[in-house]
């Protein structure tokens, strides 16, 4: 089956079309998705002026300056892949093996009250047959597990749809966009744009509200996962604070808990779920609430997650750390004692302003989901381990850490960007199972990531050749892979503002 067959021009026509008719005054952008394709250029250009280096930790973040700003993008992105898909961080954009595309149009709005986004979108993709690794359990939740296997794979509908009423940065709002809570920028523990956005609810900031020399972001989100096993409730509270000093400080806090949909010894029901998060920390604490013949453990998947940045203006450097456990602790002591049980960390660095030129750019950034080294001596659960949750997946991919259960990965990069021009290679190496099983699974990556902007639009080049050693964690056993992807954005706003403009001037002639 062909692209083309797959694609109509007419159809991307019309909703053009239908768009002028939507637009009003039209300014800028005020919308930052939870994508980190495009965080290095935000942060670059930040600290240029070092009066306005934001965190970017809660992403997507929308801004608004009591004045009406539209913004429309379209792109399209033609893919070739010659394995397994297995990028990470890429929403529903699917690359399978052989040819696929995606495209779509992007509208957002930012007022003083209201704020919303929506992108009409089309994916398709040959999806050719690959070879299989025969992972079990947790393992089968990788990036290469694939849709629809040996058949073509097509996708349409609305993504990154968002709605919020909101006063002075604070509102509350229905959304299916993306979300990425933290400060990693290849990874985080609990939030990422590595599957499907899902439908949940927000209350919160949309983005930080200063107060005097400390600015706050606070969001809970409550959701249930209709494409997860078990339909769990999702729900979670995560909050920063950033302290406007020399150098900047930001910490932060994720909590977030998968419940439902399993029998207990006691009822639970949907605000049971959308309150659980503000429960009790600790086991011992629990036990006091409850009644005597209520067990506090109960069957829930339970992640918390600390961060900690460090900003540099003048020396334009930034410093993170995310510190996470999995599950409840017993009691203080216990916390006190083995701190490191069941824990996760992400370590990073990015640096902008190399060689006394600003446009140089390097980094590397260090996640490790290793599993807890007091297993062989204690009920150490596995990060992403609940099979009745489908491993902390949602339409097939983990939201997540991509690189999974028992996991490390190492992100290094290093390269060139300027207002017209992005020239960044990366190496990112990763195991799988590193205790679990013998062997572990390797996989090492190099990537080339090409940018060329051009008055209103973005021409990009992708390119990642993979090697995985061990795979399906069978000894001695290879595969190997090419992603080349060319994409082209261009920034609709203007254009559209001119025929608006145009429009109207003849009108009133």
């Amino acid at each position: 089956m062909s692209l083309a067959s797959h694609f109509n021009m007419s159809n991307i026509s019309q909703s053009a079309n239908l768009l002028i008719l939507l637009i009003g005054n039209i300014f800028g952008q005020q919308f930052i998705p939870a994508d980190p394709f495009n965080v290095l250029e935000i942060e670059q250009k930040q600290f240029s002026d070092s009066t306005s280096i934001s965190s970017l930790m809660l992403r997507p973040i929308i801004s608004n300056k009591n004045t009406s700003n539209w913004r429309i993008l379209a792109r399209t992105e033609f893919y070739y892949n010659n394995n397994t898909p297995n990028l990470e961080n890429m929403g529903n954009r699917y690359i399978g093996k052989g040819l696929g595309m995606f495209t779509g149009i992007n509208l957002s709005y930012s007022g003083k009250f209201f704020s919303f986004s929506i992108e009409p979108f089309y994916l398709t993709s040959q999806n050719n047959e690959v070879m299989t690794v025969g992972r079990d359990a947790m393992f089968g939740r990788l990036n290469d597990a694939g849709y629809n296997r040996d058949s073509p794979y097509s996708s349409t509908g609305l993504r990154e749809t968002q709605l919020y009423l909101h006063y002075k940065d604070i509102g509350i709002g229905y959304s299916n966009a993306n979300m990425w809570w933290g400060p990693g920028l290849h990874s985080t523990l609990t939030m990422t744009n590595n599957t499907t956005g899902f439908p949940h609810l927000m209350i919160g900031t949309l983005n930080e509200k200063r107060i005097r020399n400390i600015g706050v972001n606070v969001r809970y989100v409550f959701s249930t996962l209709d494409k997860t096993i078990g339909d769990p409730y999702f729900t979670a509270l995560v909050w920063t604070l950033r302290f406007y000093t020399d150098p900047l400080i930001t910490i932060g806090l994720s909590r977030n808990y998968l419940s439902g949909g399993l029998p207990t010894d006691r009822p639970f029901t949907k605000m049971d779920a959308a309150l659980i998060v503000f429960e009790q920390l600790l086991v011992d604490t629990k036990i006091k609430e409850y009644p005597p013949d209520w067990d506090p453990h109960d069957p829930w998947d339970e992640l918390m997650s600390g961060f900690l940045m460090l900003d540099f203006p003048l020396s334009k450097l930034r410093l993170y750390a995310e510190f996470g456990t999995n599950d409840h602790r017993q009691n203080f002591s216990d916390l006190r004692a083995q701190p490191d049980h069941a824990s996760a960390y992400i370590l990073g660095m990015r640096k902008y302003g190399l060689f006394q030129n600003d446009n140089f750019v390097a980094g590397f950034e260090y996640t490790n989901l290793i599993l807890g080294k007091f297993w062989k001596y204690r009920a150490t659960p596995n990060w992403y381990d609940k099979d009745y949750y489908d491993y902390s997946s949602y339409d097939g991919r983990r939201w997540a850490a991509h690189s999974g259960s028992d996991s490390d990965d190492l992100y290094v990069y290093f390269g060139y960007q300027s207002d017209k021009w992005a020239f960044i290679p990366a190496l990112n190496y990763e195991r799988h199972g590193v205790l679990y099983t013998r062997p572990a699974e390797v996989k090492m990556e190099v990537r080339l990531d090409l940018r060329y902007t051009w008055n209103d639009y973005r021409f990009n080049v992708f390119f990642e050749r993979e090697w995985l050693e061990h795979a399906g964690f069978v000894p001695d056993k290879w595969r190997v892979g090419n992603v080349i992807w060319f994409g082209v954005e261009r920034d609709l706003t203007a254009l559209f503002a001119k025929k608006v403009s145009n429009f109207r001037k003849t009108s009133t002639e």
